[in-house]
């Protein structure tokens, strides 16, 4: 259902004004139109709901199927038409979508032989691809026109043009692919776990230094976004803020100089010197860095919902409880919450059960009746749905402990207190003994021995 969702937020109702998306003939019409509607306006959780919907039948029922390929196969059509220039898109965020519609065009025409079009279309695409450092779609272009000129026309200038230009970015989408390599395997032991990583800042220092050269040598987007990325992976997998903001600063005077806006990059390295601001306790400047990366985010993007993660950060360590809860009940109550990867939305979720515990502590006021109702906090449930952070072993799943020593003293929950202490001593001993996880090791023990204090004597 998932991929339904997403492509029905792309090919909404107004793009689809000059667009015939359902056809007008055939039984099936109407029930298909009524079928991207209720998808569209977020009717149905999953497939099993939909199918139960129209047929009263589990969703692997060959009708639901037919009726789900059949919106699905409209709806990737329709990116092919619909006008995708959105105000809210830049000049480097138009050319790419355009530039990608009209090769798969020329691509086609090729296959039809209808080469000497085809040709010219792609001579067209490689002048807006060189100024967007699109490299992958110049190395398709070049390989193209080099066959043609070289085995349609006979033109040895031309194919020994395009064949020069085609090694020139060859290499340089080598560099690029092997920095975005590094930067993936660096990436993908921090997506669902926070700990502290510290042997991943001697992987980091050796990827960097297989890019470096590379960095120097070509002024490429893809290559200096990716490299750049490395480099901050060397700071962060040990929590050395100063020495991140310092890449970030160099990475963003580096593509502010670029002929475009190069939004992602921006966004990218503001978002990165907000969480060092906010860790280094320099509030003014995190909102600064907030504030310039926003312009450059769609709302309700995943990169949108990311920063306001940070802007809920901001708000608790500075103790403006009440903006953070304004922040947590937009976002959870944002229609593309439930789209949000099962990581995010739990981290939203850790933060929720926090500010619970500074509502039942006095520190904030309490939800309106109305907030309670729809939005009751239960313990059970929350430690249920913490699929992903509850193997997290070394990092979120502390803060996880940590919420239930504490909503167990603010409930006066003695009898159950006592286990848990008990349960904690056993967690820090089995999973909080390696070096370079200190702190982490001493939160449990602080939480443990707050919960102590507060048990009655006997």
């Amino acid at each position: 259902m998932k991929d339904l969702i997403d492509l029905t937020q792309i090919v909404t109702k107004t793009k689809l004004r000059s667009v015939e998306l359902i056809g007008d003939s055939g039984d099936g019409a109407s029930k298909l139109q009524e079928f991207y509607d209720l998808v569209s306006e977020g009717r149905f959780v999953d497939d099993d709901e939909a199918a139960e919907y129209f047929y009263g039948k589990a969703k692997n029922y060959p009708g639901y199927q037919k009726l789900r390929k059949t919106l699905k196969d409209r709806l990737v059509n329709s990116l092919f038409i619909i006008d995708l220039k959105q105000s809210s898109y830049t000049d480097r965020q138009k050319a790419y979508y355009e530039a990608y519609k009209e090769w798969a065009a020329a691509k086609i025409l090729f296959g039809k032989n209808a080469r000497t079009a085809a040709a010219g279309l792609g001579r067209k695409l490689l002048k807006i691809a060189r100024k967007y450092e699109f490299t992958e779609l110049i190395v398709d272009i070049c390989h193209t026109l080099r066959l043609y000129h070289g085995t349609i026309e006979g033109d040895y200038k031309k194919y020994q043009q395009y064949n020069e230009e085609f090694r020139k970015y060859e290499q340089i989408w080598i560099a690029e692919n092997r920095a975005e390599e590094f930067f993936i395997d660096l990436s993908i032991g921090f997506i669902n776990s926070k700990s502290t990583k510290a042997p991943f800042k001697d992987k980091a220092i050796e990827y960097y230094g297989q890019v470096k050269d590379t960095l120097e040598q070509y002024d490429s987007y893809q290559l200096h976004l990716c490299g750049r990325l490395i480099e901050v992976s060397i700071y962060t997998s040990v929590n050395e803020y100063e020495e991140t903001l310092d890449v970030c600063d160099r990475a963003i005077a580096f593509f502010e100089k670029k002929d475009y806006i190069a939004s992602v990059p921006l966004q990218v390295f503001l978002y990165q010197k907000f969480i060092c601001h906010v860790q280094l306790r320099q509030y003014e400047e995190a909102k600064q860095a907030a504030q310039a990366c926003l312009p450059y985010l769609e709302e309700g993007s995943f990169n949108w919902f990311k920063l306001y993660e940070l802007y809920f950060l901001l708000y608790t360590h500075s103790g403006q409880y009440e903006q953070a809860n304004e922040i947590l009940n937009t976002i959870m109550g944002h229609l593309r919450f439930e789209d949000l990867p099962e990581n995010i939305q739990e981290t939203w979720k850790i933060s929720e059960a926090y500010l619970y515990f500074l509502e039942c502590t006095g520190h904030l006021h309490a939800r309106e009746q109305e907030e309670q109702e729809s939005r009751k906090f239960r313990l059970s449930k929350f430690l249920n749905e913490m699929a992903v952070f509850s193997k997290d072993k070394q990092g979120m799943n502390i803060a996880i402990l940590i919420i239930e020593i504490l909503l167990g003293i603010a409930q006066k929950k003695y009898d159950e207190l006592i286990d848990r202490v008990e349960a904690m001593e056993k967690y820090r001993s089995r999973y909080l003994r390696e070096e370079g996880i200190e702190r982490a090791n001493q939160l449990p023990a602080h939480a443990a021995a707050a919960s102590q204090k507060c048990l009655p004597p006997g």
